[in-house]
């Protein structure tokens, strides 16, 4: 409950409920997370989530019974207000597939074709998805002892994977991987930019739309010309792409040569070439690499499999102690070989191993024209595959591990409410252990002075529409969205005038008086020039020398 209480000029607000105040904090990180991703959310997925995610950090604060908390249409739309929430879409009761404009498209869509003359070879799809490249089936050992074994975050490592294909199955460009790392140490020998896969990066490994401009001018645009040199095919492309806030509006004439179309809202799951199969059996026939390597390790010991052998009624505590210190030592060794560098080059491979006739399968519900290909190796091969490589490994659990558990793996689910919670904490204890970097992530006055500048810029030049509620809606809007940041603006600029007057003082202390017979006014103005000179020259020191919002 959130009580605001008068005191006279100033407002003063209490936030009571102190586990309701980390859920609506989790959940605006929940929701952009969705957004990101390109997920539809509806009205009562999001009071379910929120209902679920208020149990869990009461739960995890220690209160046995916690206020009572519904998640009321009337709590919702203030959340929305408090937290400023315009640019994620939460949809009606269903928000699901647009299935009638999935079934409009493809005639829009090969009406486009033949007006511009593309072939298959022509027709290009990329999508992008976040691979857990550490992630193993929950079932295992290393997962159940996950608060045990040091270094459990790894399981959560993630990297965003770019793949492109065309509609003939005859490019399937080079990947593109965003990772946080400009340079990891998995490759501090080696050039980035002569890697097999083009390396991006960002702070969090997600796409966005600044991002997806450099992938479009660095990599696809590059790749798609060296295609079309090789097969002899003219330079003329069609990109579909999804709706993705990370992909920019900006594409659309980006490149004379190459033609963007954008698929209509909450189809992606129907028509989206790449999501019909193509990233999940390169996803799974991944996992089975990363399972044969971890096979291998296990096979190399003899003893670690004979405490597998075991069975659990005839283990002492001992024999599980022995044990556990064996796994640790195994996981820490694998994990060494198993970098970012092996993961990716597992990537390459399973991108490499896919089949022409699977990729043409894939366009068949977008391109109406191509035939639904059985050569095709569907996902349930794929995962049947990775299953089958997963039992092998000689470490407890790893046996029991079913298709269900593979596909937890490979597919990039929600988040629950524990992991929330979790991922949280670990932030909290991450940022307290990074304090003595907090100078490095400093965010410099004058980033935020440009990023103010490049709002009043945008203003100015729609400033011009004809339609002025428009223009009102999105100036507001875009107010609302900088004003975290115009208050760091402001608080830079105080900050900063108060260490000049501070640093005037200190470099100049007071003075005892001294008696003169030669005072005089002149004598007094001087020392005012002499002051005011130097209190100018600190000012031009500091950020906020000649910057105030109403200047821009």
């Amino acid at each position: 409950m959130k009580i605001t209480k008068s005191t006279g000029a100033s407002m003063i607000k209490y936030f009571h409920n102190q586990a309701l105040l980390k859920t609506e904090k989790l959940l605006v990180r929940y929701l952009v997370r969705q957004a990101r991703r390109n997920m539809a959310v509806d009205t009562r997925s999001v009071k379910d989530y929120a209902r679920e995610l208020y149990i869990a950090v009461a739960r995890k604060m220690g209160t046995t019974e916690p206020k009572p908390f519904n998640a009321s249409s009337g709590w919702l739309q203030r959340f929305k207000i408090r937290n400023k929430i315009t640019n994620i879409n939460i949809g009606g009761e269903e928000a699901s597939a647009d299935r009638a404009a999935a079934r409009e498209f493809p005639p829009f869509l090969r009406e486009i074709m033949e007006e511009g003359q593309y072939s298959d070879d022509q027709v290009f799809n990329m999508d992008e998805s976040g691979l857990f490249w550490k992630k193993l089936p929950s079932k295992s050992f290393v997962v159940k002892n996950a608060s045990k074994i040091r270094g459990r975050k790894m399981q959560k490592e993630c990297i965003t994977v770019l793949f492109t294909t065309n509609a003939s199955g005859t490019s399937k460009l080079k990947l593109s991987v965003i990772h946080t790392a400009r340079k990891p140490h998995a490759y501090k020998t080696m050039d980035m930019t002569k890697l097999n896969v083009h390396w991006l990066t960002a702070r969090k490994a997600w796409m966005f739309s600044t991002l997806s401009l450099s992938w479009f001018d660095d990599c696809f645009v590059p790749d798609v010309k060296k295609f079309c040199e090789q097969q002899n095919v003219p330079f003329k492309i069609l990109l579909l792409l999804d709706k993705a806030p990370g992909h920019s509006p900006l594409l659309l004439d980006r490149h004379p040569n190459v033609k963007v179309v954008f698929l209509p809202p909450n189809t992606t799951s129907i028509l989206q070439p790449m999501d019909q199969e193509l990233i999940c059996n390169v996803k799974a026939a991944f996992s089975t690499k990363k399972f044969k390597l971890l096979n291998d390790y296990t096979n190399t010991r003899e003893e670690l499999r004979n405490l597998s052998d075991t069975t659990t009624d005839s283990k002492s505590e001992e024999d599980e102690d022995q044990q556990l210190a064996q796994q640790k030592i195994l996981f820490k060794q694998f994990w060494r070989v198993f970098n970012i560098n092996k993961a990716v080059d597992f990537l390459v491979e399973s991108w490499d191993q896919l089949s022409i006739a699977t990729i043409r399968h894939a366009w068949r519900h977008v391109l109406h024209g191509i035939p639904g290909e059985r050569r095709s190796q569907s996902v349930t091969v794929a995962v049947d595959l990775a299953r089958e490589a997963a039992q092998t490994v000689t470490v407890p659990g790893f046996s029991e591990t079913t298709n269900d558990d593979i596909l937890e793996v490979i597919r990039d689910p929600d988040v629950t409410t524990d992991e929330m919670v979790d991922d949280d904490e670990d932030d909290v204890s991450e940022e307290a252990c990074g304090a003595s970097s907090q100078e490095e992530q400093h965010l410099s006055h004058s980033n935020v002075r440009g990023a103010i500048e490049c709002i009043e810029k945008a203003k100015l030049l729609l400033s011009d529409d004809p339609d002025a509620n428009r223009y009102e809606i999105f100036t507001t809007q875009l107010l609302q969205t900088i004003e975290p940041y115009i208050k760091v603006y402001h608080d830079n600029i105080n900050t900063s005038r108060q260490q000049s007057i501070t640093d005037f003082f200190a470099r100049n202390p007071p003075q005892p008086a001294q008696a003169s017979d030669s005072d005089s006014e002149d004598d007094f103005e001087g020392f005012v020039r002499e002051a005011l000179r130097i209190v100018s020259d600190s000012d031009g020191d500091s950020p906020s020398n000649g910057d105030s919002p109403e200047g821009q």
